[in-house]
């Protein structure tokens, strides 16, 4: 996909005390969804559009209401929060783990935190069940005027993937197909593990998220709370423009 030439609208601003439920309400009042599919596609763009792509210091221990009110999430803790409206709204939703290749995260964090990272990322993708299918995807992690701005990047820089993106991604959900921007469809597995939810996963310790052999929550939790801040602005410095 090629970026398209005038961005999107500034992102409103964060969903500060908005429940699951109200955010529910605010989709349906601004898109009026007929059906399902229609109903996907919104809940997509709302995450995609509210939740800024980032880190945060509750990384994967974050539930997905705190991800609403705080509007910056990673992958994982976005698409929990994309799972749990799709849930909430009766559409059947779970999450599906792939190792997804480090180097999509290229130029998107700083160069020391790149470099310890594991080969292979435990990376999660939405599955949405829809006319007796499950269907994929990743596309929401950042917004119209990000993805051009990452994309662009990307291009310019002559790599298949990097500044948080890889070639050919989307940042669109037609909701009649897979729509992927971190992952593809190679990366799909018939081994790839599903669970209902994120902390399920946490719990089950399915992932492989670590940092020099630890997890990234265990790191977060040795740092006093300024540091953690710190270690927050440090770790999205590479994601400009911060809004």
């Amino acid at each position: 996909m090629q970026p398209s030439p005038q961005p999107d609208p500034v992102r409103p601003a964060p969903c500060a005390g908005l429940s699951l439920s109200q955010a529910l309400r605010q989709v349906q009042n601004d898109a009026s969804p007929d059906n399902d599919r229609d109903y996907c596609r919104a809940l997509h763009d709302f995450v995609r559009d509210r939740v800024r792509f980032g880190f945060t210091s509750q990384f994967e221990t974050v539930t997905p209401e705190r991800t609403l009110a705080l509007g910056r999430g990673h992958c994982n803790a976005q698409g929990d929060l994309l799972r749990a409206l799709l849930t909430t709204a009766g559409i059947p939703a779970r999450l599906r783990f792939v190792r997804l290749d480090k180097r999509v995260l290229r130029h998107a964090v700083p160069a020391p935190v790149y470099l310890f990272l594991p080969e292979h990322l435990f990376h999660g993708l939405v599955q949405a069940r829809l006319d007796g299918r499950w269907l994929h995807c990743d596309s929401y992690l950042f917004d119209p005027d990000g993805f051009e701005r990452q994309y662009a990047r990307l291009l310019s820089s002559g790599l298949p993937r990097g500044y948080g993106l890889r070639l050919g991604a989307d940042c669109r959900w037609s909701a009649d197909a897979d729509s992927f921007s971190q992952a593809c469809a190679d990366d799909l597995d018939d081994d790839d593990p599903v669970y209902d939810n994120l902390a399920i996963a946490l719990q089950e310790k399915a992932g492989n998220n670590t940092l020099l052999g630890l997890h990234f929550n265990q790191w977060l939790r040795l740092a006093p709370p300024p540091l953690r801040r710190r270690g927050e602005r440090y770790l999205n410095s590479r994601l400009h423009p911060a809004r």
